[in-house]
């Protein structure tokens, strides 16, 4: 609980914005509604996706990180370095989000503690599976007496490669997110010509929709309150999981396509919102 403290309280303030916002703005201020809305939701839930994202983008730069480390401590051995003394030497360089992991293993190294503890200790701290598989390999071919330096340069080769793929896989796919994200504002244009244009046009002098007739009876008319929310609820659904997708596709990562996800929504409730204040009776 301690560790999503913050995103708790986020979503908290957020939830309460929403909630007086619907209970006393609205019913006062009808106007302000949309803005408030925004707010509200985006306070809701854009900290604890940042954090969560925050988070994931620490993780892609530890896995990146993770092979120039591999590509160092081979070379390091390869120059005739003991692997303690590989270890404290490119534990000296900059690792960013990986150098504290580096610079534990390496010092349990120097105080002793055997190399394949101290690095199942390190791909454990890490609990990354990437990481986990390759560390795995390592201390296998380490425990058998296979030579060090050709299995790190093996799996230098493998990570070179994932990485490669995951790349190629992120460029190749940047047609279909632009088209998702056409796809998705012509489902906004088409929801706000039918709440601006369409709707108007079909408002009887009962102020509704017409409905559809019984047998003898009269028709009872739909508000068009019940159109708008919803096409609001239809937008809420289509953008998060369009950026779901989004990110899927892109990223290989479903936690990737949240930000995806709060952009589709609050573009198109803002529009949708906005567009909805006024209607135009065509005929």
């Amino acid at each position: 609980m301690v560790k999503y403290l913050y995103e708790f309280l986020s979503a908290l303030v957020g939830i309460a914005i929403l909630l007086v916002n619907y209970l006393y703005i609205a019913p006062a201020v009808p106007v302000v509604v949309p803005i408030v809305n925004i707010i509200g939701a985006l306070i809701a839930v854009a900290p604890p996706s940042f954090i969560f994202y925050s988070r994931y983008r620490t993780r892609k730069e530890m896995e990146s990180q993770f092979l120039i480390f591999i590509q160092d401590l081979t070379d390091s051995i390869n120059t005739g370095m003991t692997l303690p003394l590989a270890l404290e030497h490119i534990s000296r360089r900059n690792y960013f989000s990986l150098s504290p992991y580096v610079n534990a293993m390496a010092a349990q190294v120097n105080w002793g503690i055997p190399f394949e503890k101290a690095l199942s200790t390190f791909a454990k701290k890490t609990n990354i599976l990437t990481i986990k598989r390759a560390v795995t390999t390592i201390i296998e071919t380490y425990k058998v007496g296979g030579k060090i330096s050709d299995t790190l340069t093996a799996v230098g080769r493998s990570l070179v490669t994932i990485d490669k793929i995951n790349k190629e896989r992120a460029s190749s796919v940047h047609a279909q997110i632009v088209t998702s994200y056409l796809i998705f504002f012509i489902f906004i244009f088409i929801l706000v010509v039918l709440q601006v244009f369409l709707i108007p046009a079909l408002i009887p002098a009962t102020g509704g929709v017409p409905g559809i007739s019984g047998l003898g009876a009269a028709a009872t008319p739909i508000p068009t309150k019940v159109f708008s929310s919803s096409f609001i609820n239809f937008i809420i659904i289509q953008g998060f999981f369009a950026g779901l997708v989004t990110g899927k596709m892109a990223e290989n990562s479903v936690l990737a396509g949240i930000k995806h996800s709060i952009l589709l929504i609050a573009i198109g409730y803002t529009i949708f919102s906005f567009s909805s204040q006024f209607s135009v009776v065509l005929f």
